[in-house]
């Protein structure tokens, strides 16, 4: 089970592993673990992704998401739609996504470089996983810590810890280093999730 998790988990976020603001909400009107709204979900890379009735994101699914609010709502649909975007980029796309929802740095130059050598066709319907929901394990103005959690075909669970930044009036994702440890098996859904499943229609 523990090999076809991680061959799952290679799908979603090993990518980033290996490595225009939305409406504002004022924050004391918000908890951490107060749901977003969410309007629809749509299929990004054969993953289901979550978008925001107001916490974004307000363009297009054909464009690199952004206009997310200032929000721990908005941090939390950043670092899930851009996660799973920049992941199952195609080829030719990944360049234009990459630039759209990444912070600039070290970290987004050597993930280019790690994607430029690695060729996709696309993502094994098996291995997809779907969006459980989140937690937020640190949260300012200016970055976030989420934790995506996904459930794999085979009943298993991950959290894939992904930090988001506030900068140009957007969050876009803050790359991992290379050392850095993205992927956390579950024996369980954590006590703090925000659940989303239960919005999908």
């Amino acid at each position: 089970m523990m090999r076809r998790w991680a061959r799952a988990a290679m799908v979603a976020v090993a990518l980033v592993a290996t490595s225009c603001g939305g409406t504002h909400t004022p924050e004391s009107e918000l908890s951490i673990t107060d749901p977003p709204q969410i309007n629809r979900w749509i299929t990004v890379g054969g993953i289901e992704v979550p978008i925001g009735t107001t916490d974004g994101p307000s363009n297009g699914e054909w464009e690199p998401f952004a206009g997310y609010s200032h929000t721990p709502q908005g941090a939390a649909l950043a670092a899930i739609g851009q996660s799973v975007q920049l992941a199952t980029a195609s080829d030719r796309a990944w360049p234009q996504v990459l630039a759209g929802v990444a912070a600039p740095g070290d970290s987004r130059d050597l993930y280019a470089a790690h994607r430029a050598l690695v060729e996709m066709s696309g993502t094994d319907p098996e291995m997809v996983p779907t969006i459980v929901g989140y937690t937020i394990t640190d949260y300012s103005d200016t970055a976030a810590t989420v934790g995506v959690v996904q459930r794999f075909s085979d009943g298993s669970l991950a959290s894939a810890t992904t930090e988001v930044v506030w900068i140009d009036d957007d969050w876009r994702l803050n790359l991992p280093n290379e050392t850095a440890t993205t992927i956390t098996a579950l024996d369980a859904v954590p006590s703090k999730l925000v659940d989303l499943e239960e919005t999908r229609k």
